[in-house]
């Protein structure tokens, strides 16, 4: 804070002190003193009087502004946070809110909740999308190529980022309770037609279009609204909103794989929308603001400015690989395992897998980041994964069903610690006021990468043969790879040091 901010915040402080005499004559003087001393710290250029410290004289006002009582926890938090942490009003207490994190408690929690049950049926759907996609390919759609029906995959996820990044400015200017009502509603209808679709542009307007809209709403404000309650474990609670759609995806092909054969599309996919309801309406109910709105106009959440920074250039390309690999992986799997003349049940079993073990990647590599560094446990995940891809999934993948479920727990694994670990490793490129913009920027390119994995892969797989379609993206994985140790070196000004926490 400069000297002219100080200044204004002083004043403005002074102002809210209360004169009209209800305080104790020695407060009065007390407070005499103050004004007279701010007078001068805001006239003079002398050190001394520079150096006095703008949090003693907030600790001053603080104390004549509420009656005289003991420490206590919450006390000394708001202490801490200094000035600018409080909107606290004398003329009305009512509308107070206090600006230190709970990191916890029984609304925290429960808004946590709602937020895992929010994504269950919608990000959750998105991650057992191969067996949606694979159900069509050789039903209503059978007479379409891999890679035109790749495109109503790749736009339902590529509007999911691309329309998240311009969410948040509504959430900040409305809070999460109107926006999820709007979501909901509209990704329940986009199921209830989903099941009536027979025609291609049937299933781009009502899948790929309001499907992805709906789901931009509510990932995007199930993720934020964490941000009023978590601060400190906002990592953890992110991680474990997340593992909301890794249960989706786990749980939703087992109930197609049952629902597919007895009733056929149309009821299975309603028995889904209405799961979806359940879960919506529990998790709007649960799901609440803590923070007031905010009526300002948000900053841009997309500033291509920031590729001035050669660490955000790098991170950016690393995103776009995972991004490219991860929904690829769990798009075309279930057609990956047809191509390789594996059983039926191994399309569904293989993604359950993939999506169990994604959960725990999505959760566990976050504690061990806060002790070894996430740009440290990020890249061991990368290494990890591109070994077994490279070296194990690529020549043995497809030859049995033992192999190929091991490698896709693997991949599960460390791809779901790639989602969960690459948005916090951007928050360390940055500070924090910038972290809107940098994280808006990357996912903006990112999500460009996940309009033309299911395209490209499916093209691939169909014209070439499964063990091309790994190779491809064992490729890809390895230039998202360079590109993170990139950025981890440009981090480090240039100077590469193994034993170092970043």
């Amino acid at each position: 804070m400069d000297r002219h901010s100080r200044a204004l915040w002083f004043r403005s402080r002074c102002q809210e002190c209360d004169l009209s005499g209800t305080r104790p004559t020695h407060d009065k003087i007390a407070q005499g003193s103050i004004h007279s001393l701010g007078q001068a710290y805001m006239r003079s250029q002398s050190p001394l009087i520079d150096e006095f410290s703008t949090s003693t004289i907030a600790l001053i006002l603080w104390s004549m502004r509420r009656p005289v009582q003991q420490e206590t926890p919450e006390l000394a938090r708001e202490i801490e946070l200094g000035p600018g942490a409080s909107d606290h009003s004398p003329e009305n207490p009512s509308n107070t809110v206090s600006w230190a994190f709970p990191e916890g408690g029984r609304q925290a929690w429960t808004c946590l909740l709602g937020s895992c049950l929010l994504m269950f049926p919608s990000f959750g759907f998105q991650t057992a999308i191969g067996s949606v996609q694979d159900y069509i390919s050789t039903n209503q759609l059978a007479g379409y190529s891999i890679r035109d029906i790749g495109w109503i995959t790749a736009i339902l996820v590529f509007l999911t980022l691309f329309l998240g990044v311009q969410v948040g400015p509504l959430f900040d200017r409305y809070g999460p309770r109107i926006l999820l009502i709007c979501g909901t509603a509209a990704s329940f209808v986009s199921y209830i037609l989903l099941a009536q679709c027979t025609k291609y542009w049937h299933f781009i307007l009502c899948l790929s279009i309001l499907g992805g809209v709906a789901s931009a709403v509510i990932t995007t404000v199930s993720i934020a609204v964490l941000s009023h309650w978590f601060h400190r474990r906002r990592a953890l609670a992110s991680g474990l909103c997340m593992g909301g759609s890794s249960v989706g995806g786990a749980v939703i092909p087992l109930i197609l794989q049952t629902l597919f054969p007895r009733y056929g599309w149309k009821w299975s996919i309603r028995v889904i929308a209405f799961i979806a309801l359940g879960c919506y309406a529990v998790g709007v109910i649960l799901v609440q603001g803590r923070l007031p709105t905010s009526s300002r106009t948000s900053a841009a959440t997309i500033d291509f400015r920031a590729f001035r920074s050669l660490r955000l250039c790098f991170l950016t390309v690393a995103v776009f690989a995972f991004e490219f690999i991860i929904f690829g992986c769990a798009a075309l799997l279930p057609t990956y395992v047809r191509f390789a003349g594996l059983s039926t049940d191994v399309q569904f079993y293989s993604l359950v897998a993939l999506n169990s073990m994604s959960f725990l990647g999505r959760v566990l590599p976050g504690f061990a980041a806060d002790q070894i560094g996430r740009f440290n446990i990020l890249l061991c995940l990368v290494v990890i994964t591109l070994i077994i891809m490279a070296a194990v999934w690529l020549p043995f993948g497809s030859r049995d069903e033992a192999t190929l479920y091991a490698v896709v727990t693997i991949f599960g694994f460390g791809s779901g610690g790639w989602l969960s670990l690459a948005p916090v490793c951007a928050g360390q490129l940055c500070r924090t006021e910038e972290y809107g913009r940098y994280y808006g920027t990357i996912y903006f390119v990112a999500a460009f990468g996940v309009l033309l994995t299911v395209p490209v892969g499916g093209d691939l797989l169909q014209s070439t043969t499964p063990q091309v379609l790994i190779g491809f993206y064992s490729a890809v994985l390895l230039v998202g790879l360079i590109g993170l140790a990139l950025s981890r070196w440009a981090l480090l000004d240039w100077k590469w040091k193994w034993k170092v926490k970043v």
